[in-house]
């Protein structure tokens, strides 16, 4: 009866280190999965983000070059509407030139003319 106790007792702190030593193989083996699978999804994001980087710079030097092109866009634009308003003044000008001159000539006609005996009233 000792000896059945003793052995029991034996078989069930063999199992015990049994059950422990196997809890250490798993861990062990799901540290190295574990380890596996973040080198894995370290090595995917490297390349995710080389490819985000890539596109990132393709993405700004486009929007770069559609900046300039709007930019040189604006200022011809800029350019003719300030050329066009050169015209309308040098034509504003020129009709201001011709109606001074004849307004001259009116005065010049009228004061001549009073001067003939005719009476002008201002």
């Amino acid at each position: 009866q000792d000896k059945l106790a003793k052995e029991e007792r034996s078989s069930t702190l063999n199992l015990r280190k049994l059950r422990t030593q196997w809890r250490a193989v798993l861990r062990e083996t799901k540290d190295e999965e574990l380890r596996r699978d973040i080198a894995i999804l370290s090595q995917t994001f490297a390349r995710v983000m080389d490819c985000k980087d890539g596109s990132l710079a393709t993405d700004l030097e486009e929007a770069e070059e559609q900046h300039a092109q709007a930019l040189r866009s604006h200022l011809h634009n800029v350019d003719r509407l300030l050329q066009l308003q050169r015209s309308r003044l040098t034509c504003l000008e020129e009709g201001y030139g011709a109606q001074l001159e004849a307004l001259k000539t009116e005065f010049e006609a009228e004061r001549y003319g009073a001067g003939e005996g005719q009476h002008w009233h201002p």
